[in-house]
């Protein structure tokens, strides 16, 4: 089974930023419009960085 690359860290911009989306994201109930809404961004937007903090 192969593995990603290793994650790397994120910066204090990045790590505030995740927190943001994250605390969102479960003040919606995981609702990713509503979220995305309430951070001003888009949905695909809130996918990207989403997808981006797994590594």
């Amino acid at each position: 089974m192969r593995e990603g690359p290793a994650a790397r860290p994120l910066s204090p911009m990045e790590h505030a930023e995740r927190t943001a989306i994250l605390e969102a994201l479960r003040r919606h109930g995981g609702n990713k419009a509503r979220a995305a809404a309430a951070l001003g961004i888009g949905r695909a937007t809130l996918y990207r960085k989403l997808r981006g903090y797994r590594g």
